[in-house]
C-alpha cells in the first residue's frame, strides 16, 4: 500500500476555491476541498470554507466540527438546526462526518 495515496492536503490558493453548493442546491460561500464525499452519505468530508457577510438557515448534514475563531471550536451533531449570521468575511476549516 502506498501511504501517499491515503494522505491528502490542500492550500487556500485562488485556483482551489469553487462555489460551495449544499445538498439542497443552495450556494453558501466557496469551498477549497480536502476530502469530498466518496463512500455514500456516511463518508467524511473536509474543506476550507469562506463566505462574505450574509445570514442563512443551516441544518447540519452530518456531525460537524468547526473552528469558530482562533483557539475555539464547536461540535454540532447531525440534524442540528441553526441560523448563521456572518458579519465579516470568514474563512474556516470544517470536517463533516456521518
Amino acid at each position: 500500500m502506498n501511504p501517499g495515496r491515503l494522505v491528502r492536503r490542500t492550500t487556500a490558493g485562488a485556483e482551489k476555491w469553487e462555489p460551495c453548493i449544499t445538498s439542497h442546491g443552495r450556494t453558501l460561500g466557496e469551498a477549497g476541498w480536502l476530502r469530498r464525499r466518496t463512500g455514500g452519505a456516511s463518508s467524511p468530508r473536509a474543506m476550507l470554507w469562506r463566505c462574505d457577510p450574509m445570514s442563512f438557515d443551516y441544518g447540519f448534514p452530518g456531525d460537524e466540527i468547526v473552528e469558530l475563531r482562533t483557539g475555539g471550536a464547536a461540535s454540532f451533531p447531525r440534524g442540528t438546526p441553526s441560523v448563521w449570521t456572518i458579519v465579516e468575511r470568514v474563512e474556516k476549516f470544517t470536517v463533516v462526518s456521518g
